[in-house]
């Protein structure tokens, strides 16, 4: 059924032509407010502040939130929805009535987008319904970027619906703008690659924020993990901050995920040590680690390896469960303490690099004279 206003507004025939022609192109869209606000106001009193009272029962909080998310996107659902009615209620011409209902479906369309981002701004990605869901466990440090991630995806969805109604071409434009996209890429290739970036260190978890890592190029503890970049603080307390991209290409050990340190000694003694003495030392100081209860019993090797030139070695090796360095280097000093009692207690005397030289003849000198010297 269409409206013909010069039958419901009589007055009309008694004005002049142009006045007409205004009256009749301009009272629609008056009527059009009119429809929106009622409808709005229809929504507001008779859905929506009843449904507020209904959640407001409820111990939850997220029903709440839920109705809140839904009321902008079906503010712009009315107002599309009256564009559809406004046509089909009034004589309009053609190209009038084909824009408007486009206008109006494209709105529609919209709306529905726009809930599904709100909703899904309230629901959001949450790891625990997530893994029940899949199967996949997320991490907490990657959901903003998953979820900013997905809310683009929607995005570019409701694009292509809307474009589509509004007779685009869309595999044309998407065409031209996989070309501009080839140029931006190009151009944003790192920033593209830090973003991938740091989406592997969060779904990998090489470290975390206060891990002390070490790569080629620098060492320090992790003070931040952002989309671009990584800033570590390094012993000196020089703020550096890494593209996300090389940290993911190189290769990083993270000293703060040990478990236990390697306590890995060589000590020389003097040759004047003799085999009992050694044989006394090497056993004394094998008790002394079992005895340690900082000490892995199982990664204890102690040895004589080797009668180097000036000295003879002995390798010391073993774990001190005790992985914080602070703790590590104390229980080394215990145990270098105890170890220099022991040498001590057995007489026996660690050696330093030294040569000896043995002078066969001197030049010019008298044989008496070297007789001397090599008399004891």
């Amino acid at each position: 059924m269409v409206i013909d206003l010069r039958e419901w507004l009589p007055f009309l025939a008694e004005l002049p032509g142009f006045a007409q022609r205004i009256l009749l192109d301009l009272f629609p869209f008056f009527f059009a407010a009119l429809l929106i606000w009622l409808l709005r106001w229809l929504l507001t009193k008779l859905l929506l502040k009843p449904l507020r009272i209904v959640v407001s029962r409820s111990e939850s909080q997220l029903d709440d939130s839920l109705v809140e998310a839904c009321i902008s996107p079906l503010r712009v659902a009315v107002v599309g929805f009256s564009l559809i009615l406004v046509t089909l209620l009034f004589s309009f011409s053609a190209e009038v009535v084909q824009i408007a209902q486009a206008a109006g479906r494209s709105l529609l369309i919209g709306s529905i987008f726009f809930a599904i981002i709100r909703l899904f701004e309230v629901v959001s990605l949450q790891p625990v319904a997530f893994e029940r869901l899949t199967g996949i466990t997320i991490p907490e440090r990657l959901l903003p970027f998953l979820n900013t991630l997905l809310k683009f995806l929607i995005l570019a969805l409701g694009a292509i619906f809307i474009l589509q109604e509004l007779n685009f071409d869309v595999a044309a434009l998407i065409a031209s703008l996989g070309v501009v996209g080839i140029g931006i890429s190009l151009a944003s290739q790192n920033t593209v690659s830090n973003m991938f970036g740091f989406a592997a260190i969060v779904s990998d978890n090489p470290f975390k924020v206060g891990d002390f890592i070490r790569t080629p190029s620098v060492s320090g503890i992790v003070e931040s993990v952002g989309v671009r970049s990584t800033r570590i603080r390094q012993l000196d307390q020089a703020l550096v901050s890494v593209p996300n991209h090389l940290l993911t290409d190189a290769v990083v050990v993270n000293w703060s995920r040990m478990q236990k340190r390697r306590l890995d000694l060589t000590l020389t003694f003097t040759y004047s040590t003799s085999s009992e003495q050694m044989r006394a030392l090497l056993e004394e100081v094998r008790t002394l680690l079992q005895n340690t209860d900082e000490v892995d019993a199982d990664s204890i090797m102690v040895h004589f390896i080797d009668m180097s030139a000036s000295s003879l070695d002995v390798r010391i090796i073993c774990q001190v469960l005790n992985a914080d360095f602070r703790a590590f280097t104390a229980q080394k000093e215990l145990i270098l303490l105890e170890i220099m009692g022991i040498a001590e207690r057995l007489e026996v005397n660690f050696a330093f690099p030294s040569q000896s030289l043995y002078i066969e003849s001197l030049p010019g000198a008298p044989a008496s004279a070297i007789a001397d010297a090599e008399a004891p």
